[in-house]
């Protein structure tokens, strides 16, 4: 357990498991509290703040790791009495970059959380930070989250209802409307999820510059590439989406992926070898996370086809071989490689 020996105190709050949860956390110092699940996160989450006693709350998942690189910088961090929470990396998926995620603040009664679902803690902190002259830190600890690699099916029965009851008192909350789109895309229903995605793009048509966050632009995504998929227009959703989110890495991505569709090669090519030039292991955006395959493997396989379809094989080749160097199907690139080489060979 990543918090034994980092944390002061431990409280689990369980909401009705039906695994071994509570065996397993039996083993260690654990103080077990207990929350009947009334469909509202935020009820359980303030249950918990309400049962901590430290000075501090760090609000973490079964199925999240908690990393503390220097822990003396980390205990200095906390000793600053002008913070009223810390900000801190967070990781979505194995093998993802971090974005920043407001994970630890003061154990005060008028910091709780707010939202049934995808609850929120910034109102309270904001508030607490408005009215006593203190701020929110960004220290240098993380958190993994590794929860989306198995089956995510079973949550779907949960969600959605969970999901469409805030949204018709919310609808301004756009990652609601991604994640509602993805579980309906999980349960097969494609058509409902390009509608949930259509919904939180017109929430960000409807928000003032200054509202919209780079993170906003996962409903963008979503939906371009549903409906390309099923061979529906794209151009001017993904012309808005670029004006919206100029930084917005998959997005370009994208955008490099349907101009080498049109045999635009060097608008492809210009694209990609921005994105092949990102260190994915260092890269951090305060407000999105990517999958790192994006500057590996992702980015070296669109680069291999722009060359091999501008003519130029052995560079084809030499991307095809950088790809097959982190993805986890190498052996289909080694031949693609393999063929490119040929065919350079042939036409020298």
């Amino acid at each position: 357990m990543s918090l034994v020996g980092v944390v002061d105190e431990i409280v689990l709050v369980d909401t009705g498991s039906r695994d071994d949860t509570l065996t397993i956390a039996g083993k260690y110092q654990i103080r077990i509290e207990h929350f009947s699940w009334c469909n509202d996160f935020s009820a359980a989450r303030n249950y918990a703040l309400s049962c901590a006693r430290h000075e501090w709350i760090l609000y973490i998942d079964a199925d999240e790791r908690f990393y503390v690189p220097d822990e003396t910088a980390f205990r200095a961090a906390l000793a600053d009495r002008k913070k009223a929470a810390w900000k801190l990396r967070l990781h979505p998926r194995l093998n993802w970059t971090a974005y920043s995620e407001l994970r630890i603040f003061r154990n005060d009664a008028r910091i709780r959380f707010e939202g049934e679902i995808h609850e929120r803690v910034h109102p309270s902190v904001n508030a607490v930070c408005a009215a006593d002259g203190v701020s929110i830190g960004v220290c240098n600890v993380a958190i993994q989250h590794v929860g989306y690699e198995a089956d995510q099916t079973y949550k779907l029965a949960r969600n959605i209802p969970l999901l469409q009851a805030y949204l018709a008192r919310e609808p301004s909350r756009v990652y609601c409307w991604w994640h509602l789109g993805e579980q309906f895309r999980l349960a097969g229903n494609e058509d409902a999820a390009r509608a949930a995605w259509q919904s939180g793009v017109a929430a960000v048509r409807a928000q003032s510059v200054a509202q919209t966050e780079t993170s906003d632009s996962m409903v963008f995504s979503a939906l371009i590439i549903s409906r390309h998929q099923a061979g529906l227009p794209i151009d001017e959703l993904l012309d808005q989406a670029l004006q919206l989110f100029p930084s917005q890495l998959t997005l370009q991505w994208m955008a490099g992926k349907y101009a080498l569709e049109r045999n635009e090669t060097d608008t492809a090519r210009d694209i990609f070898s921005r994105l092949a030039a990102i260190k994915g292991d260092i890269f951090f955006d305060e407000q999105i996370a990517y999958d790192r395959a994006l500057f590996t493997h992702t980015v070296q396989e669109s680069l291999a086809l722009t060359e091999f379809r501008a003519g130029h094989f052995a560079l084809a080749a030499w991307h095809y071989r950088q790809a097959a160097n982190t993805s986890p199907d190498a052996n289909a690139l080694q031949i693609k490689a393999s063929l490119a080489a040929a065919k350079a060979l042939r036409t020298a």
